[in-house]
């Protein structure tokens, strides 16, 4: 019995043996034929067709899949010769990548009986595995878990699919023909979201305007067009400018979009835990949640929207002018006058852009090696707390998947400098901001809503009255060395 079973175990192994050296010879055979002028690749798409379906295996695009395929994927790789027209339908084994393997499995297919190339296959069609792109750009590849713009965890083979389609809207430039404008702030998310890496804040330069018009007592009044400018337009149109009567400009910086899916994912009543709108407690803070159809509002400076879903749909086209369905959301806008038929985003690429933001990364927190610079940022976090800072910076929420320490209770609070004229928003004090999250602020300068700050203790100083004041003069009355070590710990966050 026992030599059966090693004679049909020798007899499998030469077998597996006789396949992989027929491969080898094959391969090498079809790398022989570079002294053969390699053709062009024989698309049959006309120029400026975008179809996007095709035959697995067949990577010089003439309808079929046989040796000339495997030729041609080797030639590319090796010789200099021609692209794929279509690099998905190259990828003959479905991998995600385009390499040697791919020419391998092919030909073990055709000669040596193994599997078949998946689905496109045999006929065309479209590809149920989209990563390589078909007579597209190919999708960007997938960064590493944690990473600065990259995703927050392991995902599935068709979640890493959906993230990637994300982030390529995210940072697609948007041409007219897809919709950008009429009026826009940049033609990409990318265009503002960028430091330190894709998905990040925005500098200065980014800043928009906001405008009102304040009479004499102090009251406010939003003018025609207002209450915010767009910094561009489209070609053959004016640019929207402060209308007459404005006395009050306030600017806008872009803040960091990293590890928002984690906010977005913190149940309501966390966020109306720490609510105290009357200070019933007596501690001088009194953050109020702002309710926004129902629900918590947590994203803007100002808590103005209550989802990641909603932050997407009112920044494409407030911030890049792209119309989407609106059953897709309450902020949706699902028309406009630029001339490219609406919606000019669809449900899919919608999804896929919201599940790239849902899923990038947090910050990570800097951990020091030194142990002399560790013990300061541990002094510094006790300090911190001492002087009240996490009264409002909250050092962490309890999110659907475990602690967000986002450094925010993403309550409103009367903290602006009382000194300073500010636009008002519907339901909001001109005078009241969210908590800003601290994490990743580091990454982040200049600080404060309108980044007047250009340090973190300028924007201590000039950032925090009202409620916050106590805490300020708290900060004020430490030592410098005490205040290098705040700083020192929030730069580690």
């Amino acid at each position: 019995m026992r030599n059966t079973l090693k004679a049909i175990e020798l007899k499998k192994l030469m077998k597996t043996l006789t396949c992989a050296t027929n491969l080898l010879i094959l391969a090498a055979t079809a790398l022989t034929l570079q002294h053969v002028p390699f053709s062009p690749a024989r698309s049959r798409e006309e120029p400026g067709t975008t179809s996007r379906e095709f035959l697995r295996g067949d990577a010089n695009d003439d309808g079929r899949a046989d040796i000339s395929d495997a030729v041609f994927v080797l030639g590319f790789l090796f010789l200099s010769a021609d692209a794929p027209p279509c690099r998905s339908a190259a990828d003959s084994n479905d991998d995600g990548k385009l390499d040697i393997s791919d020419a391998v499995s092919l030909l073990g297919f055709l000669f040596l009986g193994d599997p078949q190339p998946p689905a496109p296959f045999p006929e065309q069609g479209i590809d149920p595995t989209p990563d390589l792109g078909c007579r597209e750009p190919p999708l960007p590849p997938l960064p590493e878990v944690g990473s600065p713009g990259g995703p927050d965890r392991e995902l599935t083979e068709a979640e890493a699919i959906s993230w990637r389609r994300g982030l390529q809207l995210f940072d697609r430039p948007t041409t007219l023909a897809q919709g950008l404008g009429p009026a826009f702030n940049a033609d990409s998310c990318r265009g503002c979201h960028i430091d330190p890496a894709v998905g990040g804040a925005g500098g200065l330069d980014l800043n928009v305007i906001r405008f009102a018009h304040s009479d004499e007592s102090g009251t406010l009044t939003q003018l025609p067009g207002g209450p915010a400018a767009s910094r561009f337009s489209n070609p053959g149109l004016l640019r929207e400018e402060c209308p007459e009567g404005v006395n009050v400009m306030e600017t806008r910086q872009t803040p960091s979009s990293l590890g928002l899916g984690l906010v977005d994912r913190v149940p309501d009543e966390a966020i109306l835990a720490n609510a105290d709108p009357a200070d019933a407690n007596g501690d001088g803070i009194s953050g109020r949640a702002r309710m926004v159809g129902g629900r918590v509002g947590r994203f803007g400076h100002k808590a103005g929207v209550p989802s990641l879903r909603d932050f997407a749909a009112d920044a494409l086209f407030n911030e890049v002018g792209i119309t989407i369905r609106g059953d897709l959301s309450p902020f949706a806008t699902a028309s406009d006058t630029d001339g490219a038929a609406d919606p000019e985003m669809s449900e899919p690429e919608f999804l896929d852009l919201v599940f790239f933001m849902a899923h990038l990364a947090p910050p990570q927190r800097r951990a020091p090696r030194d142990p002399a610079e560790a013990q300061r940022v541990s002094e510094g976090e006790a300090l911190f707390d001492a002087i009240g800072c996490d009264s409002c910076h909250a050092p962490s929420l309890q999110g659907a998947d475990g602690p967000v320490r986002a450094y925010s209770d993403f309550l409103l609070h009367d903290v602006a400098d009382p000194a300073r004229r500010q636009v008002d928003e519907s339901g909001v004090d001109p005078r009241e901001f969210r908590t800003a999250p601290l994490w990743g602020i580091r990454d982040t300068a200049p600080y404060l809503h309108d980044g007047s700050a250009e340090s973190i203790a300028d924007a201590v100083f000039q950032g925090h009255f009202g409620e916050a004041q106590a805490t300020r003069q708290a900060f004020e009355a430490l030592s410098t060395e005490e205040k290098a070590k705040v700083v020192e710990f929030l730069m580690s966050l």
